[in-house]
């Protein structure tokens, strides 16, 4: 099954539409304006309630918890020290995401060590295009809850990049200010 949305992902307060090859929506997520734990619910596209995902306000790893609408719990947390490629337990499942996360380009494995979803950025496009390919569509719901937790680690990340290049050049600015005084 492919699927694959369109724009930016979940930022502060937003509304993600997951769509099947025909365009259909098959889930959308919906985050809560002003969150300290950036919560946000996922349903399917009858509306009815599939998870909810939260962040972990204080966590050494970059953390996320889902609750399914059973009550099964999975826990998204990136490990720490892996320089060329980020690898992210999901904790609950047994499953591993591998890959370069900023890229958009990385494979969800199960605890047997099979790719059961990939996803991957289409470059060029006159809309962002995210593509989701879940080859086990019997953990579809798991596997696009995953997907929408990811791209909030993703959508911080670029957020403190972003808030790093601007403080890095601020004080670039008021350096140079001070030399010529």
């Amino acid at each position: 099954m492919l699927l694959h949305t369109k724009a930016k992902m979940l930022s502060i307060h937003d509304k993600v539409e997951v769509l099947n090859e025909a365009d259909e929506v098959v889930y959308s997520a919906e985050s809560k304006v002003l969150s300290i734990h950036h919560a946000t619910t996922v349903r399917d596209g009858q509306g009815r309630e599939v998870a909810k995902i939260t962040q972990k306000p204080i966590s050494l790893h970059e953390t996320h918890d889902i609750e399914m609408a059973d009550g099964e719990k999975i826990e998204l947390r990136t490990e720490l020290f892996h320089v060329m490629k980020d690898v992210i337990d999901l904790e609950g499942l047994g499953w591993q995401l591998h890959g370069d996360v900023l890229e958009h380009n990385y494979e969800i494995v199960n605890q047997l060590g099979a790719v059961i979803a990939a996803a991957h950025h289409k470059w060029v496009s006159v809309h962002d295009v995210y593509y989701i390919d879940v080859m086990d569509e019997s953990q579809a719901d798991k596997i696009v809850c995953v997907y929408l937790a990811l791209e909030q680690i993703i959508r911080m990340r670029e957020l403190q990049r972003a808030n790093a290049a601007g403080g890095t050049a601020a004080a670039a600015g008021t350096a140079d200010r001070n030399d010529q005084n």
